[in-house]
């Protein structure tokens, strides 16, 4: 695994056991911007897999809307598309409490289909 590919994970690593700590206090903004964070970093993890570097948000959508067709999942991107709004959560608060618990668990099987196209790519 490459330093940079691996600094990736470590960090989703982090925000994520974070955004867990917050969501145990109910602390729904600041785990909402963990998550989104948790997200991006798996993101850029799967891009540094093919040298890619993604720097701004608006990369994101592209690279995701790149994957999403090269995969021939379309609704991955809109998935993606829909977690966007756990970053706008943190300054809006957009989502309200009661629905949280379904947020996460779109963002837990985005995760999941992240890790498993990195694996495809990286089985390290």
């Amino acid at each position: 695994m490459n330093n940079v590919l691996a600094t990736y994970l470590k960090t989703r690593d982090h925000y994520f056991l974070n955004a867990q700590e917050c969501i145990k206090k109910k602390e729904w903004r600041k785990a909402s911007e963990l998550l989104w964070g948790t997200i991006t970093q798996s993101i850029k993890a799967l891009a540094s897999i093919h040298g890619i570097r993604i720097s701004s948000h608006n990369q994101f959508f592209g690279y995701m809307e790149g994957i999403s067709q090269e995969t021939g999942d379309k609704e991955f991107y809109i998935l993606f598309d829909e977690l966007n709004n756990l970053h706008r959560n943190f300054y809006e608060e957009v989502i309200p409490p009661a629905s949280f618990p379904i947020i996460y668990e779109k963002t837990l099987w985005f995760l999941e289909k992240i890790d498993n196209l990195q694996k495809k790519v990286s089985p390290d």
